[in-house]
């Protein structure tokens, strides 16, 4: 079998996941890794094995070498390294979003139906064991029409204040709320048409990160559901995880209630108080396979391109997320809901 020579463009933390994965699968090689910084670069090609490392994303995209990139930078870098890779008819895996304005997700979702590659976007909370069933249950007319619902998905200040050195350039709303918006249309299998959203400014501000503390946002779908959405960078340190993640949906027959923050079942008591750990997003496997549903989405890539699997979330995904994430903003700055076409 050909192996899937693979590049990883950004070494930060979630570039390690992709790199990682590359590494562990048998069908792929991992050829290229690439970060402004040329010691993280060093640094991820020794930790995972791969060959080449680059400073210079453009110069890993035109290597002959390399049949497949991963993207894996802040937010807001996404749009010219997407384009230049499907340019090249390279097949690409981005983390979300695909693009944080319409204009650049319109440019890509139109060079990916030109291009000979394949491009998908990392919505990996798609594979996530409980939210999956979720899906089901809706879908099966368990609960019935989803009349309403809640759904929440923020961090404490570590996030913004210490682990994203970029935190000023992004929000709760595109770093989380990317997220919680492809896991609302997943589940309801529905697209939103309207929104109305506040945010406030002031906590992080004055801690030296100038970005929204939170937005609360109200989604309408165009089968009546309306759910309530926050996002927030301003929970306390104190919570056991850095994430608080839950969703509920109010139907005509019934109820659903999920907390993907954790399962409880993982406690530890440290000096910081009680902590959470994460136990299904990663979980061990033998030497040839990936465990958890974080990992098995950046391998969901992998199938879409060797064995022509159906891609987990595609550019059209991507565009409806931006969109949705837009209008979001424009209500916020306007003080008006704002329809989407």
């Amino acid at each position: 079998m050909n192996r899937l020579r693979m590049g990883v463009i950004g070494a930060g933390l979630w570039g390690g996941n992709h790199a990682h994965t590359f590494n562990v699968l048998p069908e792929t090689d991992l050829v290229g890794v690439c970060d402004l910084d040329e010691g993280r670069a060093l640094k991820m090609k020794e930790s995972y094995s791969a060959m080449q490392a680059f400073t210079d994303y453009q110069k890993l995209i035109s290597s002959d070498q390399i049949d497949a990139i991963s993207v894996a930078t802040p937010d807001f870098t996404h749009t010219p390294i997407i384009l230049a890779a499907l340019k090249a008819d390279k097949h690409v895996l981005s983390e979300k979003p695909l693009a944080t304005t319409v204009r650049e997700a319109e440019e890509i979702a139109a060079a990916a139906a030109k291009s000979k590659g394949k491009l998908m976007i990392d919505f990996h909370n798609r594979v996530n064991p409980i939210l999956a069933q979720v899906r089901d249950m809706i879908q099966n007319g368990q609960i019935g029409l989803a009349k309403h619902g809640t759904a929440r998905l923020s961090n404490t200040t570590f996030v913004p204040l210490e682990m994203l050195s970029w935190a000023a350039k992004s929000s709760a709303l595109w770093f989380l709320g990317s997220h919680l918006v492809d896991v609302l249309r997943f589940i309801l299998a529905d697209e939103v048409v309207r929104v109305y959203s506040v945010a406030r400014s002031g906590t992080l501000f004055a801690a030296g990160v100038d970005t929204k503390d939170f937005h609360v946002s109200v989604l309408e779908f165009s089968k009546g559901t309306v759910v309530t959405m926050e996002n927030s960078w301003i929970l306390s340190r104190d919570n056991p995880s850095l994430v608080d993640f839950k969703i509920e949906f109010v139907g005509e027959k019934g109820q659903v209630q999920a907390d993907p923050t954790h399962n409880g079942g993982l406690r530890k008591i440290v000096d910081g108080g009680l902590k959470y750990n994460d136990y299904i997003g990663i979980t061990p496997t033998g030497a040839t396979r990936i465990g958890g549903f974080v990992l098995e989405s950046i391998a969901r890539f992998v199938d879409s391109v060797v064995r022509d699997a159906p891609l987990l979330a595609d550019a059209q995904d991507g565009l409806a997320n931006t969109k949705i994430l837009a209008a979001i903003e424009e209500s916020v700055a306007t003080g008006k809901a704002v329809n989407i076409g």
